[in-house]
């Protein structure tokens, strides 16, 4: 069995502190505004690599209020937006949204979706830890390191960066993904949101890969607490939606005091 080989936390200049990490790359703190995503190891041509198709997907997406805000490229990584609140994983550890909190933050990250799906993105990694919240709670997806598509829908460029068991659309087949496998994450993503929990708590993603994904390929789903997410999150884990726009739809106002708990 393979051991990750344990990397220290370093400071490129400009950094002040460690912030966070993901699976290639550090985050540190460049001021109260401004992170550096950075390799783990100094130099490691692989995760530059990496770092410089993200750089390219969020040049393409362009700026957007839920889309991480890009603040340049350095030799050693990426000046990113500061999310001072972490993420929306962070924020359910200690505490319960409100029902109208939940679906802002379902409505929202579903825009995002809908906006780097119609700049030719594919994120193939949407869940609550690549949503992190601003100052004022607000979403802002992050962490593009999955496809960027040609105008004929082809594949440009792949970071490889691939969804758990959990938000797999099935099969689960790692060479695939599309704007579908997308939105079925987003699926897992709203359960999360309004449950607490990733779907299926009592199966390991790594140990009880075949029953979980054996459960979403028949439809049996976990049920939720509110009606209407319960119906758009098994919408998107049946793979009914076409577009991120038709999510947007059934979730109806982006003002969550029309909507009520239904």
């Amino acid at each position: 069995m393979a051991t990750e080989v344990y990397r220290p936390f370093y400071k490129p200049e400009g950094v002040i502190e460690f912030l966070g990490l993901g699976t290639d790359s550090f985050i540190g703190t460049i001021d109260e505004t401004t992170v550096l995503k950075y390799p783990k190891t100094p130099g490691d041509k692989t995760a530059l690599k990496i770092l410089d198709l993200e750089a390219q997907i969020l040049r393409k997406i362009g700026p957007h209020r839920h889309i991480i805000g890009y603040k340049g490229q350095r030799d050693d990584g990426l000046l990113l937006e500061r999310a001072l609140c972490g993420s929306i994983a962070q924020f359910l550890k200690d505490n319960i949204p409100t029902w109208q909190q939940s679906l802002v933050w379902a409505r929202q990250a579903t825009e995002a979706v809908a906006v780097i799906h119609n700049a030719g993105v594919i994120h193939c990694d949407i869940n609550v830890n690549n949503l992190l919240l601003d100052r004022n709670l607000t979403v802002k997806l992050c962490d593009f390191q999955g496809r960027l598509l040609r105008p004929d829908g082809s594949v440009d460029k792949d970071g490889l960066a691939r969804e758990n068991i959990k938000s797999f659309m099935p099969p689960a087949d790692p060479n695939y993904s599309d704007r579908k496998t997308d939105i079925f994450a987003l699926g897992s993503t709203f359960y999360y949101i309004l449950q607490g929990h990733e779907p299926f708590p009592d199966m390991d993603s790594f140990n009880n890969e075949e029953q979980i994904e054996a459960r979403f390929a028949s439809h049996q789903f976990p049920e939720m607490d509110s009606l209407l997410m319960n119906y758009v999150t098994h919408k998107c884990w049946t793979g009914e939606y076409d577009s991120a726009e038709a999510v947007l739809q059934d979730l109806g106002s982006d003002n969550p005091v029309h909507l009520g708990k239904v």
